[in-house]
């Protein structure tokens, strides 16, 4: 756990300078709108009157490099898709099971009237899986942040919380995180219609981006899965190359983005890949041209995903 204690401790320094529950369908507010929103994962936002704070601190933003290829980033991907797919399976000893560690990070803001306060919201996700999906997963939201002590006293003042809090969920046969249960697909088209089963397709491309983020964050992936998500990832209308970055545990990838306003506010959602193994590294979500009534400073990331561990490993008892 040194890269999620590395991760947490360097954006508490920034700032002083999804979730057991369905796939959400993040709504942001919109520059004179009111809302009432969401789940874990994104922007969450609750309604009611309080001073205006001075802008809420957000992660630094990664400084990416040149794109690894010229290429386009279709063809980009499915070059990581064989070299993901050309990987070894790895092995497993007896008696283990799927376990993943990801460290998080969350923008919480309240708005109403134009008034908005903001905590930053740090969590650890944990999670076991057996074959049958029944499993526990984890969910640790560590004490949020606060741009100034103003904003700490309001928050605590409505109620929010400021205390470390840890939610354990342990799972029969057949109820471990229901959104991604069975086996993963080895192939695009059909992991696609997996990903939407039961909910139909989804209205913009950037939410089969958000779903495999989500699904890497709670499901191991072996090579020929990992090859398939790429190749989904590279049939995305609007996909672009956004450059070699070192992500936020200092792990070297290639970032891969689409710009929607599929959510409400034009947003820049992207994916980092690990080049050998075609793994995600992680995922973040930014603000690009309007905060809307979010009290933060335009370009602005708003959530990120950092996928720690996937391996197998003994059920936790």
């Amino acid at each position: 756990m040194r890269d999620l204690s590395r991760i947490l401790a360097s954006d508490r320094v920034a700032v002083s300078g999804r979730r057991g529950v369905p796939r959400r369908r993040l709504v942001l507010a919109a520059a004179g709108t009111a809302v009432l929103a969401v789940a874990a994962g994104g922007v969450a936002l609750e309604t009611f009157r309080q001073p205006q704070p001075a802008f809420a601190a957000t992660p630094a933003i990664l400084s990416y490099g040149p794109p690894a290829s010229a290429e386009p980033a279709s063809t980009r991907l499915r070059q990581l898709a064989a070299s993901a797919a050309a990987q070894p399976a790895p092995q497993r000893p007896a008696g283990t099971v799927e376990h993943l560690e990801s460290a998080n990070w969350f923008l919480n803001s309240s708005i109403s009237g134009g008034r908005t306060t903001s905590a930053v919201v740090p969590q650890q996700w944990r999670s076991w899986r057996t074959d049958n999906d029944a499993g526990r997963m984890v969910k640790r939201d560590l004490p949020p942040t606060f741009r100034t002590a103003v904003d700490r006293r309001e928050w605590q003042r409505r109620g929010g919380r400021v205390d470390s809090v840890q939610e354990v969920r342990d799972s029969a046969a057949g109820d471990f995180y229901t959104p991604f249960q069975g086996p993963v697909p080895t192939e695009a088209e059909t992991l696609r219609q997996w990903l939407t089963a039961g909910a139909g397709a989804p209205e913009a491309p950037v939410q089969y981006l958000e779903d495999v983020a989500e699904l890497a964050g709670v499901r191991l992936l072996n090579p020929a899965q990992r090859a398939a998500v790429l190749m989904l990832l590279a049939d995305l209308p609007g996909i672009t190359a956004a450059g070699t970055v070192t992500d936020r545990a200092g792990r070297h990838g290639e970032a891969f983005s689409i710009v929607s306003d599929a959510h409400g506010l034009p947003a820049q959602y992207t994916v980092i890949v690990d080049p050998g193994t075609g793994a995600l590294l992680g995922y973040e979500e930014m603000l690009t041209t309007t905060a809307g009534k979010l009290n933060v400073v335009i370009p602005a990331v708003i959530s990120y995903r950092s996928y720690l561990i996937a391996e197998y490993a003994p059920m936790p008892r």
